[in-house]
């Protein structure tokens, strides 16, 4: 049982302060309120204005600016909440302050503060479950980060984010990763925090990591993504590159790179051998462009003539070769050097390079070769080793599994002439984004770039094109010596001679 005393001190537990960068600015008459939120399109701070404050108010915004209110203040008597007017108003406002996501809401127990709750959107809305029974049940797109004064919570589509200080309150997420009534959620609590288990449940609802559960178990936040099939990886992901609003004080805070090395656009390799490759030819060009679109497609079937290094050299030339190194964002302390190649890149950065797995090609010999796109030439870094031969073997077997696959045809199931594969040199993109967190985002864009001018080259040379869905880091690690926190597979495309059933002349292709 708790205490009358306890009892007595529940209403003293709920504590609100304007969060980190909430700004109070009083002028004559209006107080305006600037708020840690800005759009990705518009960086000025948003803010509110509050015409002919009253006294009271004007005490409020200066309290809850330095020491913080407690809900105790809006209370006539230990059990009720305010009734006359002045205390409406002041309480109505505190209301607007947290629905603007302005408000740091703590719960304190005997031993300090407890649970917190640290908005990270401007749009927050409390929720509470006062009477009857509920279950609650954390988010399964939730995520746990230990820090040194407790553990956060959040989720990708969460509105705040939850800080557990007490160290007695980390067994409740135990209790809520499956559906948690009230008396168990009630009992999970420790003594001094038990009586005030509504306040705790509606700061956990109101920030997004928990929700009510529906008969089969599912979050009631949550149905939406999990009826559309998304994982917690992809959503936290995608949720993560596409965020429009901006907590600029959070960005502020992040420490920022004293003279941050600018990752060259040109990065010298230890080769065993450099092989030159033919002069790019204009032969082949005897399909307009809107016929190579049109007639775009996927081909998994190779014919036994390999591809010939002339087109190869063809192949790499319109799709990878730098024609140009210029100066970006000249005159700004961010000034790099950026690439211009036939393919587009995000800030013409173009981190990824071409590696290739060659198996089969007239005029080269087999092995593991990077594609020096400034010198159009091809460096000879390994034979074709285990790593390649898996490489190719993984990406053969991927013929087989397409949908229009259902019956293995000749020429599929077999390795492909030359597998193409993508790595990012990702320090190049975090270099210039490593602070607005989509350095990947943007790699993965460059590289659906690079696969549709794979495609189109392609299909204008008469090879037979492939992009794969999958790939093996950890054999490209292998194959090139290189660690993949510094150069990472990203992307994976191969080439060859189509089949017969496709139109190929096996004549035409001995050119070289």
């Amino acid at each position: 049982m708790v205490s009358k005393a306890l009892e007595a001190s529940v209403w003293r537990m709920l504590n609100y302060r304007f969060r980190e960068g909430v700004h109070v600015d009083s002028g004559e008459n209006a107080v305006v309120i600037t708020t840690p939120y800005a759009t990705r399109l518009n960086s000025i701070q948003q803010s509110l204005k509050i015409e002919d404050p009253s006294d009271s108010l004007m005490s409020l915004l200066q309290d809850l600016s330095a020491k913080g209110v407690n809900r105790a203040q809006f209370c006539i008597n230990d059990d009720a909440l305010p009734a006359i007017a002045d205390h409406q108003e002041l309480f109505d406002e505190l209301e607007v302050f947290y629905a603007k996501g302005l408000l740091f809401v703590e719960i304190s127990g005997l031993k300090g503060a407890a649970i917190c709750l640290d908005p990270v959107k401007s749009s927050l809305q409390r929720k509470t479950i006062s009477v009857g029974d509920y279950r609650i049940k954390l988010s399964k797109f939730v995520h746990v980060q230990p820090r040194l004064d407790g553990l956060q919570i959040t989720t990708p589509l969460a509105v705040a984010t939850v800080l557990l200080k007490d160290q007695r309150l980390f067994p409740i997420l135990m209790q809520l990763v499956s559906a948690c009534d009230r008396k168990t959620f009630q009992d999970a609590l420790p003594d001094d925090l038990r009586g005030h288990h509504e306040d705790v449940v509606s700061l956990l609802l109101s920030s997004g990591v928990a929700g009510v559960c529906d008969g089969e178990g599912v979050v009631d936040i949550d149905k939406e993504a999990v009826d559309a099939g998304w994982t917690p990886e992809d959503l936290a992901f995608h949720c993560h590159t596409r965020e429009q609003m901006i907590d600029v004080c959070r960005d502020q805070s992040l420490p920022k790179p004293i003279n941050q090395q600018r990752f060259s656009a040109k990065h010298q390799r230890i080769v065993l051998s450099t092989a030159a490759l033919p002069e790019p030819s204009h032969i082949h060009h005897n399909l307009s462009f809107f016929q190579v679109v049109r007639e775009r497609k996927t081909i998994r079937a190779f014919h036994e003539q390999p591809v010939t290094a002339g087109v190869l050299s063809d192949f790499l030339w319109y799709s990878m070769h730098i024609r140009e190194e210029i100066l970006c964002d000249p005159g700004l302390s961010r000034a790099y050097s950026g690439l211009l190649r036939p393919v587009a890149s995000a800030g013409a950065l173009h981190s990824i390079e071409l590696y290739l797995c060659i198996h089969r090609c007239i005029g080269l010999q087999p092995g593991f070769y990077h594609y020096d796109s400034f010198n159009h030439s091809l460096g000879k870094l390994s034979d074709l080793g285990e790593p390649c031969l898996q490489m190719l073997d993984l990406a053969a077997a991927s013929t087989c599994r397409a949908p229009q696959a259902a019956s293995v045809s000749p020429g599929q199931g077999q390795r492909p002439d030359v597998l193409v594969v993508m790595a990012a040199r990702y320090g190049r993109h975090a270099s210039l984004h490593q602070h607005t967190g989509l350095s990947y985002a943007l790699i993965l864009k460059d590289v659906g770039s690079i696969y549709q001018q794979l495609y189109l080259v392609a299909t204008a040379l008469g090879l037979a094109p492939c992009g794969l869905s999958f790939g093996s880091s950890e054999l490209f690690e292998q194959a090139s010596g290189l660690s993949g926190r510094l150069e990472c597979s990203v992307g994976e495309f191969m080439i060859g001679n189509p089949a017969s059933t496709h139109g190929f002349d096996p004549g035409a292709a001995v050119v070289a």
